[in-house]
C-alpha cells in the first residue's frame, strides 16, 4: 500500500502542474472525485468517474491515472476493462514495474484469470528492454531540442540557447549526456551514460554544477522527454541567462511572492487568467481585434489593481516572473507545440488549481504574456536578457503608449467569471485559515527542531503546489527534499512523498539573522545520526548533534565543539 500510495501523489502531481487535463478543469474534479471514492472504498462511483474520464480523454492521459484507473476496475471487478487498460499500459506505454504490479492487492480479482499470466510477462519484458528504450528517447529528445535551438540560433533572444552541458537525470542517479563524459558509456557515440553516487545531484529540473560546470539538468521522465523539447529549452535558457546575469553581476531573485496568496490577491489573479485565457484564444480564433485589445487590457486592469495595492513586493514579482515567466515562454514558443496559444491556455488552467500562487503564477503568466506580446508588440525582447521584464510597464510603454486608466473595474470583473470565482476563493479562504492555524501550533506554539544553515551550499527541492505562506513566520513545504552539497551544513533531510499534503505534512523555512533556518515537529526517535519525525527523516553530517534548546521543550540540530 506504500507504493501505492506514492504512485497516487506523483499522478495526481503531475496532472494538476503539466496540464493534461486543463482543457476541461471538470476532468480534474471528476479524477479527484474518483480517488475519494477509491479511499473510501466505493468503488462503483469511483468507476464510473473513471470512465467520464476515458470515455472523453481515451488512453491519452498521464500513465499513472491510467494504472489507477485499472486498479478501480479491478476492485469494483470489471475484469475486462481491468485488462484492457493494463494492456494498453504494457503494449503502448511500456509499463515496466513488475514487482509492484506483481503485488498489488488492488488487481488480486485478476490473478486468476489467464490473462494475467501474459501480462505480467510483457511487463517482465519490458523491465528488460527499458534501459535500452529509455535511452534511445534520451537521445531523441536531446537531439530534437538541439535542432530547435540551432535552427533558432538567436533568433528568439539575440543568443544561441543550445549548449552541450545538458543533461537528463533518471531516479537511480544515472544521467545521459550528448557530450562525453568522464567514464561514461555509450552505445552509438553520440549519447553518453553513467551513474553517479547517490544524490549526487538534485533530482529536479533546475541548473546546478556537476564537474566544475553549469548544467542544465531534466528529470529523465516520460513527460519531460515528450513535451515538444519545452522542458529541455526552459533549463538550457535558464542556464544562458544566469551566465548572463552572472557577467553583469545582476542578480535577480526567484523568491515566492508572499502576498499572492492573500485571498484578494488570488481573486484578482484568477481574474487575470480569465482574461488571459480570453485574449489567447480570441488572437488563435484571430478574431476583431477590439475583441483582443479589450481582454488584454482587462488582463491588464487586474494585474494594475492588484500591484497597486501591494506595491513593496512589486520588484520581488517582477524578478521570479523575469527568471521563471521569460524561461517558460521560451519553452513554449521555441518547442514544437502544434498550437501553441491552445497549449498556454492549457498551461493557465493547470496552474490556476495549483494550491498556492506564490510561485506557480509565472508559469502561467510567462507563456501568456510573452505570446500575447508577440502579436501586439514583437520588439518587446529587444531589451534583452540582462534587464528585468515588468509586463505592465511593457504594455503601457510599449502598445498603449500611455499608463492604462482604472475605469470600469466593476464592469471588467463580471466580464471575466467573477461570481464563480469569488465563491471559490471565499470556500479557499476558510480552508486556508484552516491550514494556517494548524501550522501555527504545529511549527510556532509547540516545541520544534531547529537547524540554521551554516552557509548557502544546499540543494532543496519542493511541491510547489503544497506550500503555504505563514505570515509572519515564514513558508511552510508540506513536500519538501534538501540534500547538502559540504560537510559545513547539518545533513540530509526529506519528507516522506507518501504521506506529503498540505494541511497535514510540514516544514517551515525562515530566516534568522540572514541566515536559512529550517523548524520540523519535534522528531518521534533519534537513532544515532538518523532523526525520524512523523513524516520526515533527518540524516546527520558527522560533526552535528540534537541538543536542548530552551524550556519550552525546543531542541536544535548544532554542530559541535
Amino acid at each position: 500500500m506504500m507504493m501505492k500510495k506514492l504512485l497516487r501523489f506523483i499522478c495526481i502531481l503531475v496532472l494538476l502542474t503539466t496540464g493534461l487535463f486543463a482543457q476541461n478543469v471538470d476532468l480534474n474534479a471528476l479524477y479527484s472525485e474518483a480517488m475519494k471514492e477509491y479511499e473510501a472504498k466505493n468503488y462503483k462511483k469511483a468507476s464510473v468517474n473513471i470512465s467520464k474520464i476515458l470515455n472523453q480523454k481515451g488512453y491519452e492521459i498521464s500513465n499513472g491515472a491510467l494504472y489507477n484507473s485499472a486498479c478501480i476496475y479491478s476492485l469494483n471487478k470489471e475484469t475486462e476493462k481491468a485488462f484492457e487498460v493494463l494492456n494498453h499500459l504494457a503494449d503502448k506505454k511500456f509499463y515496466s514495474n513488475l514487482s509492484h504490479i506483481s503485488k498489488d492487492s488492488d488487481l488480486e480479482n485478476l490473478h486468476s484469470l489467464p490473462e494475467w499470466k501474459n501480462l505480467l510477462e510483457k511487463v517482465k519484458e519490458n523491465q528488460r528492454t527499458e534501459p535500452k528504450r529509455k535511452r534511445i528517447n534520451i537521445k531523441n529528445a536531446l537531439l530534437k531540442a538541439k535542432e530547435i535551438l540551432q535552427k533558432d540560433n538567436g533568433k528568439l533572444w539575440g543568443k544561441n540557447l543550445w549548449h552541450e552541458n545538458v543533461l537528463f537525470q533518471d531516479f537511480d542517479d544515472t544521467i545521459y549526456s550528448l557530450k562525453k563524459l568522464k567514464d561514461s558509456k555509450t552505445d552509438d557515440s553520440v549519447l553518453y551514460y553513467k551513474t553517479l553516487p547517490k544524490d549526487t545531484l538534485s533530482k529536479t529540473n533546475t541548473v546546478q554544477e556537476f564537474e566544475g560546470e553549469k548544467y542544465a539538468t531534466v528529470l529523465a521522465t516520460d513527460y519531460y522527454m515528450n513535451d515538444e523539447s519545452s522542458t529541455v529549452i526552459h533549463e538550457l535558457f535558464h542556464r544562458t541567462h544566469f551566465e548572463i546575469l552572472d557577467a553583469k553581476n545582476i542578480k535577480l531573485k526567484a523568491d515566492p511572492v508572499e502576498y499572492l496568496d492573500n485571498f484578494d490577491a488570488r481573486e484578482l489573479l484568477r481574474l487575470e487568467y480569465e482574461a488571459l485565457r480570453k485574449s489567447l484564444k480570441f488572437i488563435d480564433e484571430k478574431a476583431d481585434k477590439q475583441k483582443i485589445y479589450q481582454a488584454v487590457t482587462d488582463a491588464f486592469l487586474f494585474r494594475k489593481v492588484r500591484q497597486n495595492k501591494y506595491k513593496k513586493f512589486l520588484q520581488a514579482e517582477v524578478e521570479i516572473e523575469t527568471v521563471e515567466g521569460l524561461a517558460s515562454y521560451t519553452g513554449y514558443a521555441l518547442s514544437t507545440y502544434p498550437n501553441k496559444y491552445k497549449r498556454a491556455i492549457s498551461g493557465l488552467n493547470g496552474w490556476e488549481n495549483s494550491g498556492a500562487y506564490t510561485r506557480s503564477f509565472t508559469y502561467a503568466t510567462g507563456p501568456a504574456y510573452g505570446l500575447i506580446f508577440d502579436y501586439l508588440t514583437p520588439n518587446w525582447k529587444k531589451r534583452g536578457l540582462e534587464k528585468v521584464y515588468n509586463f505592465l510597464e511593457i504594455y503601457e510603454s510599449s502598445h498603449l503608449k500611455k499608463s492604462l486608466i482604472i475605469k470600469d473595474f466593476e464592469v471588467a470583473k463580471m466580464r471575466n467569471n467573477y461570481v464563480t470565482i469569488h465563491k471559490e476563493e471565499t470556500e479557499r479562504k476558510a480552508l486556508f485559515e484552516k491550514r494556517t492555524k494548524y501550522y501555527t501550533e504545529l511549527l510556532v506554539n509547540k516545541p520544534t527542531l531547529q537547524v540554521v544553515l551554516a552557509n548557502k551550499e544546499y540543494s532543496m527541492s519542493f511541491d510547489m503546489n503544497g506550500t503555504l505562506i505563514l505570515k509572519d513566520f515564514g513558508i511552510v513545504y508540506s513536500g519538501l527534499k534538501g540534500k547538502s552539497l559540504d560537510d559545513n551544513n547539518f545533513g540530509d533531510f526529506e519528507i516522506d512523498a507518501s504521506k506529503a499534503k498540505l494541511g497535514v505534512t510540514g516544514i517551515l523555512k525562515s530566516k534568522e539573522n540572514g541566515k536559512t533556518k529550517y523548524t520540523f515537529p519535534l522528531p518521534v526517535k533519534i537513532e544515532g545520526k538518523k532523526i525520524i519525525g512523523e513524516f520526515y527523516e533527518i540524516k546527520l553530517n558527522e560533526g552535528w548533534e540534537v541538543r536542548k534548546m530552551n524550556a519550552k521543550g525546543d531542541l536544535e540540530i548544532v554542530k559541535i565543539k
